[in-house]
């Protein structure tokens, strides 16, 4: 691949991730939420249930600014906590079933448009996008824990 080739490329990704970002404004907006309480929101969606701490640790944050996250998003209605039945000091969050089907049907017009885009590319073109894609998340997952280790430092 020329070199011109791989900067038309790396273009493209970095407007990919600025449009991320400004979906995930506009989708937090869309629910009344702050960006940090609507990614919050998001990863209960996606890993439910998880306790406080997990939650902590997927977003970053201190047990502090996770409960007054969880506060917020239950006044909402948007997280349940459940306690266990055999330990009682052990509290799970989960995303309500109205939050799931509001982020549900916030993402499934572009996940839908996306998918019958991808149902026109020959497989092996398929193969080589999935590929590309997997090497991608792999490698700003190296990245990240290379910026979250320099911030530990």
């Amino acid at each position: 691949m020329s070199e011109s080739s791989c900067e038309s490329v790396a273009v493209t990704l970095r407007a990919l991730v600025a449009l991320v970002r400004e979906s995930e404004r506009e989708m937090a907006q869309r629910l009344g939420l702050n960006l940090t309480d609507y990614r919050a929101l998001c990863a209960l969606v996606e890993s439910a249930p998880l306790t406080s701490g997990r939650l902590a640790e997927e977003l970053g944050c201190t047990a502090a600014t996770t409960t007054a996250i969880t506060n917020r998003l239950e006044l909402h209605g948007y997280v349940t906590r459940e306690r266990s039945e055999t330990d009682r000091r052990l509290v799970t969050l989960s995303a309500s079933p109205e939050a799931s089907q509001r982020i549900l049907d916030l993402t499934f017009p572009l996940v839908s448009v996306l998918s019958e885009q991808l149902q026109t590319l020959p497989p092996d073109q398929i193969t080589t996008v999935v590929a590309f894609l997997d090497t991608t998340q792999d490698l700003m997952r190296t990245h990240l824990q290379t910026l979250s280790s320099k911030d530990a430092t």
